[in-house]
C-alpha cells in the first residue's frame, strides 16, 4: 500500500470516527494499537480538521529548533559522563587508600594527580551540567510540547542503555568474581560505587519517561 493510500485510508476512517463521536485520543491510541506511525496518525487529523475549517493549520517554520535541542542534550550527556567518570574515579581513589592492596603498587604522587584531574574535571564539568539542564528544563516549561519530542526521546534512552549496560555489567562481574571466591571489601566498596552512580542516573532519566502524562494529551512529533 503507498503512503498516499495509506493516509486516504486512516483520514477516512477517522472522518467515520468522529462522526460517531470519538475523541482525537481514542483515535491516536486505536490507530497507533493497529500499527499506524504517528506521524502519519497526526497527519490524518491534520488533513480532517482542514477539511472541515476550510483552513490549513498554520505551521510554525523552521527555526533550527531541532538542532539547537540535538547539541544541548548531546553536550549534556558528555558532561554527565565526564563528571560522575571523575567522581567514581575520586571514589575509587579513596578506597583505594582505606583498603590498600598490598600486590598493588601506586605512589602517593601519581594518586594526588590524578585526584587533581578529576577534581577540575568536576569543576568544569558538573556547573556547566547543571546549567545545560536548566536550559532544557526552562525550554519545556516554554513550550510543553517538546517534553515528548523526538530528540529528547532518543538522548533519554541513549542515557538509559548507557547505564542500563554499566549496570548489568556490574553485576556479571560481581557474580563471576563471587563464584570464584575472590570477593574483598576492596572490590566489593568500588562495585558499590558503580552502581550508585550508575542507578542514580539511570533512576533520574527514567522517572520523566514513567511519569509524564499520556501523549495524547500533546500532538508532538513521533
Amino acid at each position: 500500500m503507498s503512503i498516499t493510500n495509506a493516509a486516504t485510508e486512516v483520514q477516512t476512517f477517522i472522518a467515520a470516527a468522529k462522526s460517531q463521536g470519538a475523541s482525537d485520543e481514542i483515535l491516536v491510541s486505536l490507530l497507533r494499537d493497529r500499527g499506524w506511525p504517528e506521524r502519519l496518525i497526526y497527519d490524518a487529523l491534520a488533513g480532517y480538521y482542514e477539511d472541515r475549517t476550510g483552513m490549513p493549520i498554520p505551521a510554525r517554520g523552521a527555526t533550527g529548533g531541532a538542532a539547537k535541542d540535538t547539541y544541548v542534550y548531546l553536550l549534556s550527556l558528555i558532561t554527565l559522563g565526564i563528571w560522575t567518570c571523575s567522581a567514581a574515579s575520586i571514589l575509587f581513589t579513596v578506597i583505594d587508600r582505606w583498603f590498600p592492596d598490598p600486590a598493588l603498587t601506586s605512589s602517593y604522587s601519581y594518586q594526588v594527580s590524578s585526584l587533581a584531574w578529576q577534581m577540575a574535571s568536576i569543576i568544569v564539568a558538573f556547573p556547566v551540567y547543571l546549567w545545560l539542564m536548566r536550559v532544557l528544563l526552562t525550554d519545556i516549561e516554554a513550550h510543553p510540547e517538546k517534553s515528548f519530542s523526538a530528540v529528547r526521546k532518543w538522548f533519554t534512552y541513549l542515557a538509559l542503555f548507557i547505564t542500563a549496560f554499566v549496570l548489568v555489567g556490574d553485576a556479571i562481574t560481581v557474580l563471576g568474581v563471587f563464584l570464584r571466591g575472590e570477593l574483598t571489601t576492596r572490590f566489593v566498596m568500588k562495585v558499590i560505587t558503580i552502581f550508585f552512580v550508575s542507578g542514580s542516573i539511570f533512576w533520574y532519566y527514567k522517572d520523566p519517561l514513567t511519569s509524564r502524562t499520556s501523549e495524547e494529551a500533546v500532538h508532538a512529533e513521533a
